[in-house]
């Protein structure tokens, strides 16, 4: 007894460690979550009365957090997540739970992220785009992941850019076709319609859209006629024991109406027997015919309970086959949306990425002699608009807008004067003052 509390003990603490590991400030405690980060989910409950731990397996899985601030689990809902540490999204878990299964005490929950939303980087560095954020990241950091400031660019760089950008935005837009019928086809199925149609902002895209019409549609219709035909001959199967029970209950009402005669005619002959105006083998065989009609009776009870026993395992099993449809299109249809949600900010970044490849222009190996002139504007996801003029140690978040800008070339009169006194020949003109840019709203300094 002694040796089951210590293992409880321990077992108790070791979930309370992981707990509080998934919590701890290097995980990011203060972290707050927004849209497209993942989480992953783990439940886990403890039953004193089978001194183990149970993990909730239907709930430990990975989750995005929506456009909406939100995240959906099964059997809780939606939860607000936006804004919120993991610690207190694991928290509101644990309170919805417990009040949705009834619980005494929340089961333990912990809230990890796995992947945490991107940051953005633009302008004069080398590899401008999306990369994913993680905690203390600075701008210098976020220059240095992006491959660093720009070195030289060529006009051939810039084409084979635009060319790549066209290049994967067209895959994104081949993507996006599959996935929105993708989509329009699970939600048919999830409302058990007959047919489906093309989505409203794919009638306008021509061949590509029905041809990915096509293929939706033939899958839509296997799984369609599959599921029928699997639904019919449950139903058949069911309907047939039906029957059979229906019919071994008719037998058994004759079997009953015929033992009544042949107990009637035997209680004739034991009377007359018994004045010794009839022979005793008369009465016998009427005896043995009761005790045989008797076991058919009993055969047939067994008969008729098997036969409803079967019918109603036909009911369970269609039961179960239509949950498992109706789950796995509902998981599908999940991954899909998430994917679906993945793709399109990929897609609005390559199209920054292209338009800026065709508007850039050849810049030189001049600007290797800049880089001290960088200059980094920030935009914060939590105030769009609103541009800040950071430094190589402002710390960047989740979802903000980096922008790298390195000065403007000197005109090329001017290079050759500043060459020339170089030299030691003239003495080099002042350059002019280069006018800031600033944005409509004055910048606020951020160390």
């Amino acid at each position: 007894m002694k040796r089951r509390a210590i293992s409880s003990t321990l077992a108790i603490a070791g979930l309370l460690q992981v707990t509080a590991f998934a919590a701890s400030p290097a995980h990011a405690t203060d972290y707050l979550l927004g849209p497209q980060d993942r989480l992953r989910v783990k439940v886990y409950e403890w039953r004193p009365a089978q001194d183990k731990i149970v993990e909730w397996e239907g709930l430990n899985d990975e989750f995005m957090v929506g456009a909406n601030g939100k995240v959906s689990l099964p059997l809780v809902g939606e939860i607000d997540a936006g804004g919120l540490t993991p610690s207190a999204v694991a928290n509101a878990v644990g309170e919805a739970l417990r009040n949705r299964m009834q619980l005494v005490q929340k089961p333990d929950t912990t809230v990890e992220v796995v992947q945490y939303r991107p940051f953005y980087i633009t302008g004069d560095v080398m590899k401008p785009g999306e990369f994913p954020f993680r905690p203390g990241l600075t701008v210098l950091q976020a220059v240095a992941l992006a491959g660093g400031e720009v070195r030289s660019i060529d006009f051939n760089a810039r084409q084979r850019e635009a060319i790549a950008a066209r290049g994967e935005l067209e895959s994104l837009t081949l993507a996006r076709t599959a996935l929105l019928m993708r989509q329009a086809r699970l939600k048919a199925e999830a409302a058990n319609a007959d047919s489906f149609s093309i989505p409203p902002e794919l009638v306008h895209e021509g061949a590509r859209s029905r041809d990915a019409y096509e293929q939706e549609t033939l899958i839509f219709t296997t799984r369609r006629d599959a599921f029928r035909t699997q639904t019919n001959a449950l139903k058949s199967l069911k309907s047939f024991l039906d029957k059979e029970g229906e019919s071994l209950a008719g037998q058994l009402d004759t079997e009953a109406r015929q033992s009544q005669l042949v107990q009637k005619e035997l209680d004739g002959v034991a009377s007359l027997v018994g004045k010794g105006l009839a022979a005793a083998p008369r009465q016998f065989a009427l005896e043995r015919t009761v005790a045989q009609l008797q076991g058919d009776r009993l055969r047939l009870e067994t008969s008729i309970l098997r036969a409803r026993q079967e019918a109603s395992r036909a009911e369970i099993s269609l039961v179960e086959l239509r949950s498992k449809r109706e789950g796995e299109i509902a998981v599908e249809l999940r991954e899909t949306d998430q994917r679906l949600r993945e793709l399109m900010n990929r897609r609005a970044v390559n199209e920054d990425l292209l338009q800026e490849a065709m508007t850039a222009g050849a810049s030189g190996a001049r600007r290797d002699a800049m880089r001290q002139g960088l200059t980094f504007t920030l935009v914060r996801a939590a105030a769009p608009g609103e541009a800040i003029v950071a430094t190589e140690s402002t710390a960047v978040g989740p979802g903000d807008m980096v922008k790298v800008t390195m000065p403007s070339p000197p005109p090329r009169d001017q290079a050759a004067g500043a060459a020339t006194a170089a030299a030691g020949l003239i003495a080099a003109p002042p350059a002019p003052a280069r006018a800031a840019n600033r944005p409509d709203r004055a910048p606020v300094a951020l160390n």
